[in-house]
């Protein structure tokens, strides 16, 4: 992981962003500081806690967060059936960001097409995810979600999933143990 005086002169993020798939932003402030809303995206045991939205849950998962690391997170549905995300962590700053490719996965974390996971759309082999944190006050910090490769026609979808897995994620950040 490197630090902020680490920090490339050019970034990866923002990649892959088309007509047909353009680039998917999100916005929210937390009630922590930024190092504790930081360290709830870096370990198995957070993620399963908000990861994914309202219905259903991680039920695996299985992160290797440093540079070039591996993550796997395998969701259910209370309801419904399961699937899930791969992909690695192509830049990890502590505290600022984080951009990690995104692909779906089978039930064993492999790498699968869209297809395959049973979604309509033309969607990239690979997608990308950038996670950018600022700490707006010792108590108060704002995360920007950018996913690149989402066909147009889910924005909405996308939106409101992470719209719910960030609520899931305010609870958990509120709870007492952190």
């Amino acid at each position: 992981m490197r630090t902020a005086q680490e920090r490339p002169t050019s970034s990866s993020v923002r990649k892959h962003s088309s007509p047909d798939a353009r680039l998917l932003e999100l916005e929210r402030k937390f009630p922590v500081p930024v190092e504790q809303l930081f360290e709830a995206f870096t370990t198995s045991e957070s993620l399963k806690q908000w990861w994914w939205p309202q219905g259903m849950y991680a039920d695996q998962v299985e992160i290797d967060f440093r540079e070039g690391g591996r993550y796997f997170i395998n969701m259910k549905g209370y309801e419904s059936s399961s699937g899930g995300m791969t992909g690695h962590f192509e830049e990890i700053i502590q505290n600022e960001r984080i951009v990690m490719t995104d692909q779906f996965a089978d039930r064993k974390g492999d790498a699968i097409s869209a297809k395959e996971a049973n979604m309509p759309g033309v969607w990239p082999e690979m997608a990308y995810i950038t996670l950018e944190f600022e700490s707006l006050d010792s108590q108060t910090s704002q995360l920007k979600l950018f996913q690149q490769g989402i066909p147009n026609e889910y924005h909405g979808d996308c939106i409101q999933g992470w719209a719910e897995s960030f609520d899931k994620l305010q609870k958990y950040l509120g709870s007492p143990r952190h």
